[in-house]
């Protein structure tokens, strides 16, 4: 059963994407596109980072004919976004900056505050002297935009920097020296994903033909080879299991002032160079985090501990298939997870905690078990990470329990019950 349902999802992402080609015909982004086509429009995304302070320069440059592109609304909050000029009309409205450019294309310039601190102490984004780590998400704000129909559009990165800087970002770098976006999901195509510039040591790998690497600055202390050899002996066994894998992967890292954590995004992450790869719990911050990137799951709001719970509990597994760590080991770590998440009463929540994300995990366990012994162990947890992955809408608690009665057939499952899911019978 299992193959056979591995086989219907590679099939269906096929079918899938040809539709997604249909469907957004030439109104998404593509790099093949010829630049002299009158229904054609490029776009050009711009950062100065050479005076490496706090607050840098943007732009977003746009190359048109006959007004294809008319409007773009953009998210763009006051407190970060700043100083917007340039060509065409521009409208400030509250949080939103409103920009409807020239027929021929324009310039939109503006001021973006890079560093950021979290609440709980350290940055999770910050330029010093010797290098700046961002968000692509964060500089370049999301937007709503108003174009013609059958269009097609083009996006590539600028990003200025010091002369003996070097840079990593999730997205391959042209000749020219810049950045070639590609994200057929998107419309208007911005770079999104964890940026490194400045003075680095940078390793690269291909692991199952995803090109990796680990980027980190000079005496960082950053363990860049030890972090590939952990992702050499686990994402094979992903790679094996699951639909589809990115093609490439970005790891950023750094020690302080960066906050002591790792944080996900599109085809790359962060992690703090003083974590270590696999902690005296067995637990991997690194690992948990390349989940998210390779294993996402959408979920509703109140839901985060789904997607939470996926990837500690997947990364857990993991390092046991991996013979990283033991089986002893494994069940040690396991049962500290559900002495931890016993006293969860409510697991309804925006942001799950360390106690819901502990019992999340054990639940996965349990789930992972049961789905096993339902099909006589043609079916296993990838396997129905591997169907959420594909789902068009985000996951909650009953499209999970739907999800895993439709892999075994059975009419309820355990591990999802109200006793042992808390919090969501009432609502």
């Amino acid at each position: 059963m299992a193959n056979r349902l591995r086989i219907q999802l590679i099939l269906k992402k096929l079918l899938t994407g040809c539709l997604v080609t249909l469907f957004c015909g030439f109104a998404g982004a593509s790099a093949a596109t010829d630049a002299d086509n009158p229904n054609h429009y490029e776009l050009l995304f711009s950062i100065d980072l050479t005076k490496a302070t706090s607050k840098a320069e943007a732009s977003i440059t746009l190359r048109q004919t006959n007004q294809l592109l008319r409007e773009a609304r953009f998210k763009a909050p006051r407190d970060t976004y700043s100083d917007f000029s340039g060509d065409g009309e521009i409208e400030r409205k509250g949080k939103y900056l409103h920009w409807r450019p020239p027929a021929k294309g324009g310039t939109l310039s503006y001021k973006v505050l890079i560093t950021h601190e979290r609440n709980k102490g350290g940055y999770d984004a910050a330029v010093t002297d010797d290098w700046a780590i961002f968000r692509g998400d964060d500089i370049f704000p999301p937007a709503s935009i108003m174009q013609r129909t059958n269009v097609s559009a083009s996006s590539k990165l600028q990003v200025k920097r010091k002369k003996n800087w070097s840079i990593e970002t999730p997205y391959p770098e042209q000749t020219d020296g810049l950045f070639r976006i590609n994200n057929p999901r998107r419309i208007f195509d911005r770079p999104t994903g964890w940026m490194i510039t400045g003075r680095l040591g940078i390793r690269r790998d291909f692991i199952n033909n995803i090109e990796t690497s680990v980027a980190a600055p000079l005496n960082s202390g950053a363990e860049r080879i030890a972090m590939l050899a952990l992702l050499r002996w686990t994402l094979p066994i992903l790679a094996t299991e699951l639909p589809e894998m990115p093609e490439k992967l970005s790891i950023v890292s750094a020690g302080e002032p960066m906050w002591r954590g790792g944080l996900s995004a599109s085809n790359s992450l962060f992690v703090n160079a003083d974590i270590r790869l696999i902690s005296e719990d067995a637990t991997s911050t690194l690992l948990h985090e390349t989940m998210h990137v390779v294993a996402p799951v959408t979920t509703k709001r109140m839901h985060d501990w789904i997607d939470e719970g996926i990837a500690e509990y997947l990364t857990l597994d993991l390092l046991r298939r991996s013979g990283s760590i033991s089986l002893e080991r494994f069940s040690a770590t396991l049962n500290r997870f559900k002495a931890r998440g016993k006293h969860v009463d409510d697991m309804a929540t925006a942001y799950a905690s360390g106690n819901i994300t502990a019992r999340a995990v054990y639940i996965f366990f349990e789930l992972d078990q049961e789905l096993q012994s339902q099909s006589d162990g043609e079916t296993d947890i990838l396997d129905l990470v591997s169907v959420l992955m594909t789902s068009k809408t985000p996951v909650d608690l009953n499209e999970l329990r739907k999800t895993c009665r439709d892999l075994t057939g059975a009419k309820s499952i355990a591990a999802l019950s109200d006793k042992n899911v808390p919090g969501f019978k009432i609502r």
